[in-house]
Formats: structure tokens, sequence, C-alpha cells
């Protein structure tokens, strides 16, 4: 087994199948981390020491299968994260990702942890399956600047804009020997 690499459950390739037959849309919503390290089995329905759940923040479908996702975990307490839950909007438990021994990430209440996850499905039909997605998170921006407006963003952008004509404009300076 592939050290980073989840594994979908039983429960799991059921819905996406069901999904592809009735024509419906399944949707990753959640993402959930614990403490226990163990060997994923399909026949899981939920993680073993969850310690926290949070909704999926960012989400690409990159094609072929292949799924990005991001989360953000903050916590009251420290653990180190050796299980991770990939949950559907129904509370179904999609995927898994545990290793007796390794661990993914350490929380700590000082951190908020901006992981990122592929999923990549080669073993369930795909084209019935959305990320849910509460916002594009970037992951260089923090809380300070949630409440930017847009003229301000704009304001931003400009200057950023003439710095770079500045910069420009002192190197054809330079390559010109001035």
């Amino acid at each position: 087994m592939n050290n980073y690499t989840p594994i979908i459950t039983q429960a799991g390739l059921n819905a996406a199948v069901n999904a592809k037959t009735n024509g419906i849309n399944i949707h990753i919503a959640e993402v959930a981390v614990g403490t226990q390290g163990y060997e994923p089995t399909r026949q899981q329905v939920a993680l073993k020491a969850l310690k926290n759940k949070v909704p999926v923040t960012g989400g690409n479908n990159l094609g072929d299968g292949q799924f990005h996702i991001t989360a953000k975990f903050t916590s009251d307490s420290e653990y180190a994260v050796r299980e991770v839950g990939f949950y559907l909007a129904d509370g179904t438990l999609f995927a898994v990702w545990s290793h007796p021994s390794d661990v993914l990430f350490y929380q700590t209440p000082l951190a908020q942890v901006i992981q990122g996850f592929d999923l990549v499905l080669s073993a369930v039909p795909v084209d019935n399956i959305e990320v849910n997605n509460s916002g594009d998170l970037n992951l260089f921006l923090g809380e300070e600047f949630m409440g930017i407006t847009l003229s301000q963003a704009q304001m931003a952008q400009a200057q950023i804009a003439a710095n770079y004509r500045q910069i420009q404009f002192n190197d054809r300076l330079l390559s010109l020997g001035v």
C-alpha cells in the first residue's frame, strides 16, 4: 500500500455506482481527521478516532478521475493526524487514508493547517462525482484579507502594475548603460 493513497470504501463505491446508474451526482463535502493509525479497509464506515471534521474549502476536478481537495483545520487541542476521511454530503465515508505509523501532519491550537489532498479515482465511475466547495482557498491568503473590498483589490492591482512598469523601465535603463 502506498503510504499516502486513500482507499475507496465499499459504501463510497456503492454511492458512485448508484449515482451513475440513476443519473445523479454525489458530492464530496467534508474532510475529517483522526488520531489512530491502522491499515484502512473497504468496509469502514467512519474514522476510528475522529478529532475534527471540516467542510471542503477548495476543490478541483483535474480530469481523468483526479480531484484536488483542500481543507482548513483548526483546533483547541494538539494531536498527530494519522487518519483522514473524505465524506459525501449525505454523511457516507467515501474514502479513507491511514497508516499504522506515519503521521500526515501535527495539529496545535496555534496552527491553522491548510492541507491539500489528491484523490485519484481509477476504480470508480467519476462522471457523477463532484466536490462541494465553500470557496476557493488560496493557501497564501489569511483571514486578514477576507474583508477586502473590490475597490481595495483594484487599487492593489493598480499599484502592483505600476511597480512592474517601473521595474521594466529601470531594467531598460540599466541595459542601455544609463
